[in-house]
């Protein structure tokens, strides 16, 4: 957004006051990410110049956000992809929370833009003179209906902002609505127009120069035709028409018919078209519809394959939606020859031999991350083999938190640490800037709704060497998370902390301060887990009185002992 924008001003700065000028910005991070899942970051990414913006403000749902609007959907919207991008960035309150405040930043973030780049043009001595158009060239589902995305006929889908500029303009012209209807295909005709041009024949759009000077041409158009064709076999393909009380749109692919009436249902909720007191106003849509195929369009080839689901309309696990597990129920998350679905600093991570290799030179001065772009994780079976070398230290961070505010590739939350040379901390679950030490290898831990860990069991600690393959295991259940390196436990914690805990986040793996090292992941496989696994409840686990706390990470008094469970702290 912010290279466009300087593009842009460069522009200006090389342009003649007497000469003619088009220019056009267009802002691709509206779009989203589609291939960067990550809440915040990844999906809608923002300026730096609106960094923290919103961060303490609730986003409201939408108002078509509600499960019954979903469920009245035809089967072959509930799983197309307009439902699979759903659960890719709004499904859980957390998410939507997280991704709603990232796209009004962004949104903002273009908006400051825009001005710098308005300031740009009033200096430059052009701005009496140059109409600007701004515009969008689709509409956005932000969970209404229970989808994400476009390519609907719904009004959220296809209404898009259109506001015009001109210097020219009388005062009393400005700040004025036309309500008459627009369509995106008229702006090259209106440019033309501008320009003292006239359209080619064959321009199907009209010019808006008399709606933006005041006028309205008694012949300008009472309805409006709109189609979308594009990847039919995952995106369901419509045609239809939009008039002054009625909408009708036809999914032909699926024998499917939606009608709707504006005047008296603006939210789109009742379908008419099986409506036998709406019998004649469909057959009138109908052959609307029909006309404007005629006229504008071609014989629409069948479809290469056919429609497929892209999820189920309530997936058992969010987080598999889209992928192919194998026969055993995991998905690969590495290629083992690149870095494709993961994000980080290149000068800390490549692929070498057919793993994921993190390098440090001793000079580190920030633990970095690698986090893999593909969805958030919530409860899973993770499988991968690690190879440390000598005096290594790394972790796999899970259920995690991006923190751009800190760094772009940094990562907080859950990690089963990766430490050689080390039997104590080797396996152990660590939580990145947060509660820190949750357990240490070997040690069974429950912590409490205060956020104490207590000791509640253990179990031996063997040792793993150096430069050599082992497979670690997590499984995150709920509020349960075990660790296993070569089928050994290292790790069994119940967390009842309400407030510090997380139930889903990220993925990713971590290189640390300290001497020079090399780690290594390849065979990087994870099985997604129902995400309704209950959580377990302190009263079923409850804490024996001999429990002790869990050494704290840092130095320590030379007579430091462990809080016992039973025993209140000194006062």
């Amino acid at each position: 957004t912010e290279l466009i924008v300087d593009r842009g001003i460069a522009f200006l700065e090389k342009q003649s006051k007497n000469q003619p000028f088009a220019l056009n910005l267009w802002f691709n991070a509206c779009h989203g990410e589609d291939s960067d899942r990550r809440p915040g970051i990844g999906f809608y990414p923002w300026p730096r110049s609106v960094d923290g913006l919103y961060e303490d403000v609730e986003m409201y749902r939408p108002k078509l956000d509600d499960p019954a609007i979903f469920d009245a959907l035809p089967e072959f919207y509930r799983s197309s992809l307009s439902r699979e991008r759903y659960f890719w960035a709004l499904n859980t309150p957390e998410k939507f929370q997280t991704n709603a405040r990232a796209y009004a930043r962004m949104v903002t973030g273009i908006d400051h833009e825009i001005a710098r780049f308005l300031e740009a043009l009033e200096k430059s001595g052009l701005a009496g003179n140059t109409v600007i158009v701004y515009s969008a060239d689709n509409g956005y589902h932000f969970g209404n209906r229970g989808l994400s995305g476009k390519w609907s006929h719904f009004e959220e889908s296809i209404r898009v902002p259109l506001i015009v500029m001109d210097p020219r303009l009388p005062e009393g012209q400005k700040g004025k609505v036309n309500k008459e209807r627009a369509l995106n295909l008229d702006l090259p005709s209106t440019f033309l127009d501008w320009a003292g041009v006239e359209a080619p024949s064959h321009y199907q759009g009209r010019s808006l120069r008399p709606l933006v000077e005041g006028e309205s041409p008694a012949d300008w158009r009472k309805e409006t035709y709109h189609e979308h064709f594009a990847v039919r076999e995952r995106i369901p393909a419509w045609e239809g028409v939009r008039g002054e009380r009625y909408k009708y749109a036809r999914y032909f692919d699926h024998d499917f018919e939606f009608l709707y009436d504006l005047e008296n249902d603006p939210d789109e909720l009742t379908n008419l078209a099986g409506d036998l007191a709406h019998v004649e106003a469909l057959a009138e849509m109908r052959a609307k519809t029909d006309a404007y195929v005629a006229k504008y369009g071609d014989e629409l080839p069948p479809m290469k394959t056919p429609f497929r689901a892209s999820t189920e309309p309530h997936p058992v696990a969010s987080a598999a939606v889209g992928t192919s597990p194998d026969k055993e129920g995991f998905v690969r998350l590495f290629d083992g020859k690149t870095l494709r679905g993961w994000s980080g600093d290149p000068d800390y991570w490549s692929v070498e031999d057919g793993a994921l290799t993190g390098k440090t030179d001793g000079s580190l001065k920030m633990n970095r991350f690698l986090s893999w772009t593909g969805s958030t994780i919530r409860n899973f079976d993770l499988r991968v083999m690690v190879k440390v070398t000598a005096g290594g230290n790394s972790g796999i961070q899970y259920r995690g938190l991006s923190r751009p505010e800190i760094g772009l590739d940094v990562v907080s939350g859950y990690q089963c640490d990766v430490v050689a040379d080390n039997p104590d901390y080797n396996g152990m679950l660590y939580e990145e800037r947060g509660r820190r030490i949750l357990s240490h290898t070997g040690e069974k831990v429950i912590i409490d709704g205060e956020g104490q860990s207590w000791v509640v069991g253990s179990f031996e600690k063997n040792v793993f060497p150096p430069d050599e393959w082992h497979e670690y295991r997590v499984l995150a259940e709920g509020n349960r998370h075990r660790h296993w390196i070569d089928g050994h436990p290292t790790a069994d914690l119940i967390d009842f902390d309400e407030k510090g805990r997380s139930l889903e986040g990220i993925l990713g793996v971590q290189v640390h301060v300290g001497p020079a090292m090399k780690i290594q992941y390849k065979e990087f496989r994870i099985k997604h887990l129902p995400d309704d696994l209950p959580l377990l409840r302190p009263e079923d686990h409850p804490i024996p009185g001999d429990a002790y706390g869990v050494r704290p990470q840092g130095k320590l008094p030379p007579d430091w002992t462990p809080p016992v469970y039973s025993v209140p702290p000194s006062r």
